[in-house]
């Protein structure tokens, strides 16, 4: 699987030049020491390679879709999936005065472990680099499931001296799913302080991600434990 992505990505650089004649097509690749997804490592604290594609119109609508890959040790039950793949679509402007929105729809897919595809929908605001979203999901599937959930979030972006970019995030996971006896153990927190930097045309990035889960809440696993996330990544 680790081949097979490392080829996609070579030919994801070696395409880049007919992207860019593309209008409003973009597209992204990262090498991450782990991949955190709130709070908890979906790569069992192993690296993980992610890319994605995304198309905006003038008027707002972007339909994307990203990938990476995960460790099965993450789900529970016999399926065995190992990639994450997310598809999404939404619409996002401004109301004037610096406000921003952003109103979507994102699916998350497990090939080989369709039990656990999820969807979600979300709404996202930002003004002055302050940021706040809530996610809502019927049926949380990926964390064992069939209840609903509902994932609170702010942020706060900032740009250092040397365009050394700062970023921070807290996050609430709350609803029925979390009550479930095969989900993770309740309502929780998680927050993450992040520093990033573009050098040469390259993106690097150190984040430091936390949660209120315990070893226990999570099998005994130390896929909870509080972790620094390191990346490279590129973006076209």
């Amino acid at each position: 699987m680790i081949k097979k992505t490392l080829i996609a990505t070579a030919l994801l650089a070696s395409t880049s030049p007919v992207l860019a004649e593309i209008p409003n097509i973009s597209a992204n690749v990262t090498l991450a020491t782990d991949y955190a997804f709130r709070g908890v490592s979906q790569t069992d604290n192993q690296f993980a390679i992610q890319g994605g594609f995304d198309w905006a119109s003038d008027m707002g609508i972007y339909v994307g879709t990203w990938a990476s890959n995960i460790d099965s040790n993450f789900f529970a039950g016999p399926t065995d999936p190992q990639i994450e793949l997310d598809l999404y679509a939404g619409y996002a402007g401004e109301l004037g005065n610096g406000i921003g929105y952003d109103l979507g729809y994102l699916r998350y897919q497990y090939p080989g472990g369709s039990d656990f595809n999820t969807n979600e929908f979300y709404l996202k605001g930002s003004y002055k680099g302050f940021g706040a979203s809530v996610n809502y999901s019927d049926e949380l599937k990926f964390v064992g499931s069939d209840s609903s959930a509902w994932y609170w979030a702010a942020s706060y972006d900032y740009t250092f001296p040397y365009e050394i970019g700062f970023s921070a995030h807290v996050g609430y996971n709350a609803g029925s799913a979390y009550s479930d006896d095969d989900a993770l153990g309740g309502t929780y927190t998680d927050w993450s302080l992040g520093l990033s930097k573009t050098l040469v045309g390259v993106d690097l990035g150190l984040t430091y991600v936390d949660s209120t889960l315990s070893k226990s809440d999570c099998g005994g696993s130390n896929v909870c434990d509080a972790r620094v996330v390191a990346s490279i990544g590129k973006s076209f």
